[in-house]
């Protein structure tokens, strides 16, 4: 028998390999590890946490609980990795094959996925975490895992915020060239980029009208984190309306902030592509040499890195993804 031990529970595997738990889920096995931060980020930005109300179903049937996250079909390698590093789980594509989902149902799995995540939630998604947990208590004695609290620490301790960003958000990158301008090559000008978060105002659940909690603390810690401000958003669609809270890092200190933070925690989707071409435009911008030909050649190639191709793009960053 092999077993891990911390001060905040046990990991225990048997020699039939089935998995146990006890106390807490957490322990120094996966603690000290940044994967569980970036998968409670990325499930709180985009996942379905799906609890059934009874264990049986009227016939006497097991009903299984699962965790599903909702991808963009560029985001497909990504997927593939985190489902090997669980070891497990299963991949659906919507039939227009413009999107996906990961969903982890084996109870083995699921109770590793929480393991890892448990801790690190940082939104209201908590509400669910803690019910999966319920579920999972009253239908095996063995498992008695403790719901851990809310993660209050400062947002650049861990890779939370990757995973949240990798969930829906956006790199946004404008410039112009000055026409007036009597040298030759043109000087790019007006140059606008930034990150944008967005998050919807309220936590609910359709079939629990009792549960409504505002997402606004969340995104103002993320907003202060980054030196920057909440929005307020409100967008229709057809017949769907949506209230929404919005960040966007326009000021160069909110830039330097985002920056430091993706050296720590990177993102590891398509949009890793975008993260380090802006980081090259930033230098660029910052050290004034896309002033120079030479630089402005930089600066085009970088803008033209930005738009995701998945013919030209590898994904040798995967391999430096984090490990259980």
């Amino acid at each position: 028998m092999i077993s891990f031990k911390s001060n905040r529970g046990y990991y225990i595997q048997s020699n039939d390999d089935k998995i146990k738990y006890s106390n807490s889920i957490l322990n120094d096995f996966y603690f000290e590890k940044k994967l569980g931060p970036y998968l409670a980020g990325l499930i709180e930005g985009d996942g379905h946490i799906y609890v059934p109300s009874t264990i049986r179903n009227a016939k006497g049937k097991k009903i299984a609980p699962s965790i599903e996250i909702a991808f963009d079909i560029k985001d497909y390698p990504l997927f593939e990795k985190i489902k090997d590093t669980l070891e497990r789980g299963y991949i659906v594509l919507r039939k227009n094959n413009k999107s996906g989902r990961l969903i982890i149902k084996k109870k083995n799995v699921l109770l590793k996925l929480i393991n890892l995540i448990n801790g690190y939630i940082r939104t209201p998604k908590i509400e669910a975490i803690h019910r999966l947990i319920d579920w999972c208590n009253n239908e095996n004695d063995n498992y008695q895992i403790q719901k851990l609290e809310l993660d209050v620490s400062s947002i650049d301790k861990n890779s939370w915020l990757s995973g949240f960003i990798e969930a829906d958000d956006s790199f946004y990158l404008k410039w112009n060239e000055n026409e007036k301008s009597k040298s030759m090559p043109l000087r790019p000008i007006y140059f606008i980029y930034y990150l944008r978060l967005s998050q919807r105002q309220f936590y609910t659940r359709i079939i629990d009208p009792n549960i409504s909690e505002s997402n606004f603390k969340i995104m103002d810690e993320i907003a202060k984190y980054l030196h920057t401000i909440v929005i307020s958003v409100y967008r229709k669609i057809n017949k769907y309306e949506e209230k929404g809270y919005l960040i966007r890092t326009d000021k160069l200190e909110s830039k330097e902030k985002m920056f430091s933070y993706f050296n720590n925690y990177p993102l590891f989707g398509y949009k890793y592509f975008a993260q380090i071409n802006l980081a090259n435009i930033h230098d660029l911008i910052k050290n004034s040499q896309h002033k120079t030909e030479k630089g402005k050649l930089k600066l085009i190639k970088y803008t033209n890195l930005m738009k995701y191709e998945s013919i030209r793009d590898t994904w040798d960053h995967l391999n430096k993804f984090y490990k259980i």
